[in-house]
This record gives structure tokens, C-alpha cells and sequence, in this order.
């Protein structure tokens, strides 16, 4: 595509609009993606009475007892607790009602979430007729260890999840920059996994060295040989509890385009399958030039969310090409952890990662490559001292003319939603 227009960027909960003079040559990648399911519930109904290597989820249902149904906080979007609904009236046909389902946000390390986000997460008349139960991984109390992964992670899981006698897993997959894939065994670890677990297992993202950046195999749409992924993976087999797992692919507005379920490991390799086939994106060359989006709330919902968009959209720049990033960040920069990487300095943070790991080293090393490699100008509600501590510039909408001028780019790609996709420069 060529020409003046105007183009969409995803921005909270609406979007914001640019115009591109007609001077530039502009290509928009990313646009299509399957339709939606027609019928959702029925497509979830089909998925749980054939699943993929696992009985029914009828079957799995023991007479009595608890059962768990895991599913991810805000941050990963509602299209996962947009199934919810229609799962919970699945369970109670089956005879499983209030009494004996509990639904557990597996918040990881993620804060709690507030009555208003709970209502507004999963539905209002949810919150007030299901228990619901937030996962607090520094709550030792609540946990029970389980045993030791072979990268030696101490496996502590959250003790009333391990009790019940079936724990469903509800998850959004997508992909991740370091644990290749979001969703399935995600929603065990880091979702309802001690926080010393979690540190442990996310360490795992980071070289011998922590300050050289990430390990091999670690990085979007990658699960052989990511040691995060394997990590997790193996830290699920130590549940004894059975598990069935629900995977959902949603578009960019959160409606499911897939849904499968069973077998916790390959039902959710199959469906990263449909992920990765249907939204990576083959381009001829880098560009000078991107402007995109982080993909609105709740994708950019924090610059940790927000940081996923800058490092997909980063694949289809010329080194020291410029990106303008459409993130809003309402919630700030989303973790003192990764703030605190940068204290010292853009140029110390491998020293800071290296003088003790903490939750988001792995994002600040990113943030940290990404500044280095990239000019980035970022349209955000964060303070310019934070945009500028981080190594980004400001991008004011009005000022877009005048920055591309300045750059006199011979072409330039436009992403509306790089949370969804990845663009791979064909060799």
C-alpha cells in the first residue's frame, strides 16, 4: 500500500489515528487473520468431548470433590475468560456446580486484582455466584513443594490447586519473547507457582553470564531446545493432580479464532501450531522505518506487556532504524524490578542484572538490546523522565510529519497490532 492515509493504532481501549503523507511508500502487514468461530461455545463444547490424547473431560470428572479451573489475570486479555462462561455451564450440566468448581486467577507474580477487575475480567455475575480465588505467590503459607525440575528449579505450587481432584487449565495462547508460547503449563508456572520458583525458572532466560543477555532458544514462537519452556513443562509433570488443558488463539479484538483442549503438553504445542501458522508474517527486507502497536489494553496495559510488541516489531527494523511505538502504559512501567535494572544507568544494566537476578532482568537486558540496536520513540501516558531513563524518545502524534521528514525513509511498515504477530525477513 502507497499513498496518503490514515491508519489505526490499537491505543487502551480504542485506538488513535496517523496520517501518513503521500510521499512515503508504506506497507501494512498483519491485518488478516481467520475468522472468528461462529459459535465459541459450541466450538468449546466440541473441543472437551474430543481432545487431543486425553479422555473427555466427562470422563475425567470424579464423582467427588474439588476441581480447579486455572485462568489467566488481566493482563493476558479475556479472550480465554470469554470461554469461561460457557465452561462453567458445561461443568454444572455435568453436575458440577459452585459447590464443587473453584475458579483460581494464576496471577504468577502479577499484583492482585481488584473487585472492579475481577468483574470486569470475568463477569460480574461470576465473581458473585463462583469462588474465586487469587493466587498470591509469596504466600508460603499457601504452598506446597512438590519436587525439583532437572535444571534444578524447587517446584512449590499453590496448595488448594493441588488438593483438588481435577485442575482445568483455561489459557490464552500467544507468543512469548523468551518462553516461546503463552498459555498451557504458563498458567502453572509462573501462574499458581511459588515466587521461588518463579525466579528460578525465569533465571533460566538469561546466558551463564546474566549481563550477556538471553539464552539460546529463548525467544518468541520457540519451544525446542528454549530451556524456560522445557523447564516448565517439567515442573507440570510433578503434579499428580490429573490435568486437562483449554487453549484459546484470539484476533487482535480478543475473539477466538481456535480452540482445542486436552493433553496439557501437545494440545497446546497444537495449538501454538495455529498460532505461529496463521500470524507470522514472511517480508522481503527490513524497513527504515516502523510504526505499530502494542496491540491496546490490555497489551499495553504496562511497558512490561508493551515490551513483548517492541521486540516483534524490532524483527522487521534495519539496525538503527527508528520504530514508533503506540503503548500507553496506564499502569506505569509494570515492575520495580525491571525500573530498578536501570538505576544506575542505561549503560550499567548488564552490570546491575549481573550483580543479582530479580523478576524482569531478562525484560530490562531486552529493553536494554533492543535501545542499543534501535532509535524507539514511544507515544505513552509514561513520564518523559521514565520514557528517557529507559533509552526511548517521546512520539507525539502531531510531530509524526516532521520525525519522518527528518528521516526521509524510503519505505516505511506499518503493524497495527505487534503483540499478535512476528515478522520474519524471508532469507
Amino acid at each position: 500500500m502507497s499513498g496518503t492515509g490514515t491508519f489505526s493504532l490499537p491505543y487502551e481501549r480504542g485506538s488513535v489515528d496517523v496520517m501518513l503523507p503521500d510521499r512515503y511508500s508504506v506497507r501494512v502487514i498483519g491485518t488478516r487473520m481467520p475468522e472468528p468461530v461462529p459459535d465459541a461455545a459450541e466450538a468449546l463444547r466440541r473441543a472437551v468431548d474430543h481432545p487431543v490424547q486425553s479422555p473427555p473431560l466427562a470422563a475425567m470428572i470424579p464423582p467427588q470433590g474439588r476441581i480447579s479451573v486455572l485462568v489467566p489475570d488481566r493482563t493476558r486479555g479475556t479472550s480465554a475468560t470469554d470461554l469461561l462462561r460457557p465452561l462453567l455451564s458445561l461443568m454444572e450440566a455435568l453436575g458440577c456446580g459452585p459447590d464443587r468448581v473453584e475458579i483460581v486467577l494464576a496471577n504468577g507474580m502479577h499484583r492482585a486484582m481488584e473487585q472492579w477487575e475481577l468483574d470486569d475480567h470475568m463477569g460480574g455475575e461470576i465473581a458473585a455466584r463462583w469462588t474465586v480465588l487469587q493466587h498470591d505467590a509469596r504466600d508460603t503459607d499457601s504452598l506446597h513443594r512438590v519436587g525439583s525440575t532437572h535444571a534444578g528449579t524447587p517446584v512449590l505450587f499453590n496448595t488448594r490447586v493441588l488438593d483438588s481432584v481435577l485442575v482445568i487449565v483455561l489459557g490464552s495462547v500467544s507468543f512469548h519473547y523468551f518462553a516461546g508460547f503463552g498459555g498451557g503449563r504458563k498458567l502453572l508456572l509462573p501462574g499458581i507457582a511459588g515466587e521461588e520458583t518463579i525466579l528460578a525458572n525465569h533465571r533460566l532466560s538469561l546466558k551463564a553470564d546474566p549481563g550477556s543477555g538471553l539464552a539460546d532458544g529463548c525467544r518468541s514462537a520457540t519451544l525446542e531446545g528454549n530451556p524456560v519452556h522445557e523447564d516448565m513443562l517439567d515442573a507440570a509433570g510433578l503434579v499428580h493432580t490429573p490435568l486437562f488443558c483449554i487453549n484459546v488463539v484470539a484476533d487482535g479484538s480478543g475473539s477466538a479464532v481456535f480452540i482445542n483442549a486436552g493433553d496439557l503438553g501437545t494440545s497446546h504445542r497444537r495449538a501454538c501450531r495455529f498460532l505461529w501458522d496463521h500470524c507470522h508474517v514472511p517480508i522481503e527486507h527490513p524497513y527504515p522505518v516502523v510504526i505499530s502497536s502494542a496491540g491496546g489494553d490490555p497489551k499495553d496495559i504496562n511497558l512490561v506487556q508493551g515490551h513483548k510488541a517492541l521486540r516483534h516489531a524490532s524483527n522487521a527494523l534495519v539496525p538503527g532504524g527508528l520504530m514508533l511505538m503506540a503503548v500507553s502504559c496506564p499502569d506505569g512501567i509494570g515492575s520495580a524490578s525491571y525500573a530498578q535494572s536501570f538505576s544506575e544507568g542505561l549503560e550499567r544494566v548488564p552490570d546491575v542484572v549481573r550483580g543479582g537476578y530479580t523478576l524482569n532482568s531478562q525484560t530490562a537486558l531486552s529493553t536494554y538490546g533492543l535501545v542499543r540496536r534501535f532509535r524507539i520513540r514511544l507515544m505513552t501516558r509514561l513520564g518523559g523522565d521514565d520514557v528517557a531513563r529507559l533509552g526511548f524518545s517521546c512520539w507525539r502524534r502531531e510531530e509524526t510529519s516532521a520525525i519522518l521528514d527528518a528521516e526521509t525513509p524510503s519505505e516505511i511498515l506499518v503493524i497495527p497490532n505487534a503483540s499478535n504477530l512476528i515478522p520474519i525477513i524471508l532469507e
